[in-house]
């Protein structure tokens, strides 16, 4: 047995382990099994891979005699993944290091052509010669519209559904903002009502474009409430915000559908005018 095939370990004392010797197959699936406490985690977990990482931090070293033969050593635990859109199976398995250490070591280093480092242009291309059957070919490509800067390549964004915090067929005089504590003769209720920006009396339906952006979208403006000054918030709903953090399946919309408005622009989350 040489250790270009098999990882030996020789005299392993961590744990529970009495001195045991074992050869590991290279390239193959080793699988250990034996009762509770036999000291199967101590011979995967703590021997030759602690080993291994003794070169590169520093930990204590395994109590283990000799060990030849080792390779890179990739432990995998049980502990659940955190939660994350951008995770691969690279960065799941801790190999993203070794693998940019290999293609550092096997690729030919090149600062590439004049637009190598352009930034910020949502745009690819390039060609190469490949051999097929004997023949060689020039192929090219052309990607253009790069990531989608709306949902940033996930495929999914977070958006309010309106619908669920206002009635469109009512007016604010009669209720039309459905969101709890937005009564008609509340305070806050009042913040949009008497805000003089557009119509109480008239049904949101009915409300001309720049209108409803007033109502949903506009920026930080001051207005007066029975005389008293108020800063109205209308550029995001403040309140609905918080909503989408309790129960976002009722008032979130969840989707993207990447198109020429979806590359050019991005939405804005509503949230609440707030009395100042």
């Amino acid at each position: 047995m040489t250790t270009a095939e098999f990882i030996q370990v020789r005299g392993a004392h961590e744990n529970n382990l009495r001195g045991i010797s074992v050869d590991i197959p290279k390239r193959q699936l080793t699988v250990f099994t034996g009762v509770s406490g036999s000291g199967k985690s101590s011979l995967v977990n703590e021997t030759y891979p602690g080993f291994v990482q003794g070169f590169m931090q520093s930990p204590p070293r395994p109590d283990v005699e000799q060990l030849s033969g080792l390779t890179a050593a990739i432990v995998v635990g049980q502990e659940p993944l955190a939660p994350n859109s951008r995770s691969t199976f690279g960065t799941a398995a801790d190999i993203t290091g070794g693998l940019r250490i290999l293609f550092s070591r096997l690729a030919e280093p090149s600062a590439g052509g004049p637009a190598a480092y352009s930034f910020n242009v949502p745009s690819a291309s390039g060609q190469g010669a490949i051999e097929v059957n004997g023949t060689k070919e020039v192929r090219r490509f052309s990607r253009t519209g790069g990531m989608c800067p709306r949902c940033e390549g996930t495929g999914q964004v977070s958006d309010i559904d309106t619908h669920q915090l206002l009635d469109y067929s009512l007016s604010l005089n009669d209720g039309a903002i459905i969101y709890p504590g937005m009564k008609v003769d509340s305070w806050m209720w009042k913040a949009y009502a008497e805000s003089g920006l557009y119509p109480a009396d008239v049904p949101i339906q009915d409300f001309t474009d720049d209108q409803l952006h007033d109502l949903l979208y506009l920026d930080d403006v001051k207005v007066k409430v029975n005389g008293i000054n108020a800063s109205y918030q209308g550029r995001s709903w403040r309140a609905c915000a918080t909503t989408c953090c309790r129960a976002p399946s009722r008032v979130c919309k969840s989707t993207c559908r990447p198109s020429s408005d979806a590359l050019s622009s991005s939405s804005t989350a509503p949230t609440a005018a707030a009395p100042a």
